[in-house]
């Protein structure tokens, strides 16, 4: 039988994933001359920007959501669990940090910051940001790989390797574009989808399978080697 906790993590994961997606749509509906297909999610939280708070609340429900992935995969895995809850706790603290140091100024949306971005005359937290976004993107895009590593042994490890292969396509699919071209917030938005899938469905199979076969994979994770 589960326990509250272990019961509640899920719906919490699955929660704020769709919570985020909901705050980077209505604030792109009110930001005025906002393109979604164009502009980054991070604009909506930018200096000047016209309700960052929908945003900053969205990724408060992410953080929360990745944090409780972090819970569930080292609750339902045990010992092999260890390296993706690690990856998603990181993760969830890595949102945090994105949320602590906004954009100056919506690079993408306003040719001015762009300019200040070129001259370099943006602060060290516009560069922070930056880093600190792709770095969480690309752990989160690696952790169906770790999640099948401490499956292993168990078909559904091979499900989760195909997630991986499919993060990774949508991470090279935006590298193939750039900040500011036309359609990058499209490519964005298709890498966090990515993610926002993995999660929910990571989080919707350890809702719904039986406990004994969640305990089944622990168990066959624990007689293989790795």
């Amino acid at each position: 039988m589960r326990s509250p906790r272990t019961a509640a993590l899920p719906a919490v994961a699955i929660a704020g994933q769709l919570a985020f997606v909901a705050a980077w749509v209505i604030a792109g509906r009110l930001e005025p001359g906002y393109s979604a297909a164009d502009q980054t999610v991070s604009e909506l939280a930018a200096g000047g920007a016209a309700n960052p708070e929908i945003l900053w609340l969205g990724m408060l429900a992410l953080s929360l959501s990745d944090g409780s992935v972090a819970l569930l995969v080292r609750d339902r895995l045990g010992l092999p669990g260890r390296l993706p809850a690690a990856m998603f706790a990181v993760a969830a603290a890595g949102v945090l940090a994105i949320l602590a140091l906004p954009l100056d100024c919506m690079t993408s949306g306003d040719a001015g910051c762009a300019a200040r971005v070129d001259a370099g005359d943006v602060s060290w937290r516009h560069g922070a940001h930056n880093v600190a976004a792709v770095s969480v993107q690309l752990i989160l895009v690696a952790t169906p790989f770790a999640v099948a590593r401490g499956l292993h042994g168990d078909p559904l490890a091979r499900w989760a390797l195909l997630a991986g292969v499919v993060g990774v396509a949508s991470v090279l699919a935006v590298a193939a574009s750039g900040p500011g071209e036309p359609g990058y917030g499209v490519w964005q938005r298709i890498t966090f989808g990515f993610v926002h899938l993995w999660v929910i469905a990571l989080a919707f199979a350890t809702l719904v399978l039986p406990s004994g076969r969640l305990a089944n994979m622990r168990s066959c994770s624990g007689n293989h080697p790795h």
